[in-house]
């Protein structure tokens, strides 16, 4: 386990409930560990860190970034989050040789073109919507020509948890469920099939692998080197009239959204304020007509 100062609690857990009700941070540590071996197991033979500039992209505190503490002796670590309170402890605590920044929801971050040659990014495009196309451009934008993108995304293992339906190949294209919820109920959710990703991810991005998650509970896993080239925005969501899954994923995702908004009124009518005011709706109601 890393040596590195821990967050205190409220900002260790804003990425998932990993320090137990003891107060133990064995979870917190673990799931860092085992992310830093995922980027780790996924560079090319012939990586070395001498010299290297690295993103967290989505870092949190550093739950990732404190494993690396080793390697930061001889590249250059940095992280970026939206949460201020995240990244002002990261910079107390772990800076140096670790630095973080906040960044806006929308793109660009504060760096020059071709400023890292390796950005990873971890339960972020898991949450990402309309925004997808345009940070997937600005992280094009970042890397050099030979850098490295490693990203997790939501796939058949996470479909019966996420969605609560088993996984069907072709109608996840990229499928966004709760859209309108909170950061602090873990925001929208986003799932994507690997033919949806080499289909939009691999006109920008040349796919080097690409691991499903087919396992319960498990993400899936993006390895990629930028195009020399960047497409626009809109050719990076252009639909394929060719591709007849586009249109089954986008059927279905309807679906879902009209599950979730049922889901949701049958929740709010059976609540004790649903039933209070029922008697002022039915006045509204008698006075309209």
């Amino acid at each position: 386990m890393s040596e590195a100062p821990l967050p205190p609690v409220e900002l260790a857990n804003r990425v998932g409930q990993l320090v137990g009700s003891d107060g133990s941070y064995a979870g917190y540590e673990t799931v860092g560990r085992q992310l830093r071996d995922v980027v780790v197991s996924a560079l090319p033979p012939d990586w070395a860190w001498h010299g290297k500039r690295v993103l967290d992209f989505g870092c949190g505190a550093g739950r990732t970034l404190r494993h690396f503490i080793r390697e930061a002796e001889e590249a250059e670590f940095w992280g970026c989050d939206i949460d201020a309170a995240s990244i002002e402890w990261l910079n107390a605590n772990l800076n140096p040789p670790l630095r973080g920044f906040v960044n806006d929801e929308q793109p660009p971050l504060p760096k020059p073109d071709s400023s890292f040659d390796l950005i990873y990014a971890f339960s972020v495009f898991t949450h990402i919507t309309e925004e997808w196309s345009t940070w997937l451009l600005e992280i094009h934008r970042l890397l050099t020509s030979d850098g490295l993108l490693i990203a997790s995304f939501l796939g058949e293992g996470m479909s019966q948890s996420v969605a609560g339906e088993p996984w069907v190949d072709d109608r996840v294209g990229m499928n966004v469920l709760n859209a309108d919820q909170g950061w602090k109920r873990g925001g929208p959710m986003v799932m994507m099939s690997p033919w949806w990703i080499r289909e939009h991810w691999g006109r920008a991005f040349e796919i080097i692998r690409l691991i499903p998650g087919s396992a319960p509970g498990h993400h899936g896993l993006v390895v990629a080197r930028p195009r020399p080239t960047a497409p626009s925005r809109a050719e990076l969501e252009r639909i394929d009239p060719g591709e007849l899954r586009e249109i089954a994923a986008l059927r279905h995702n309807i679906r879902q959204v009209q599950r979730e908004s049922a889901a949701t009124r049958e929740s709010f009518e059976s609540s004790r304020s649903w039933r209070l005011t029922a008697p002022v709706r039915r006045l509204g109601a008698w006075r309209r007509r």
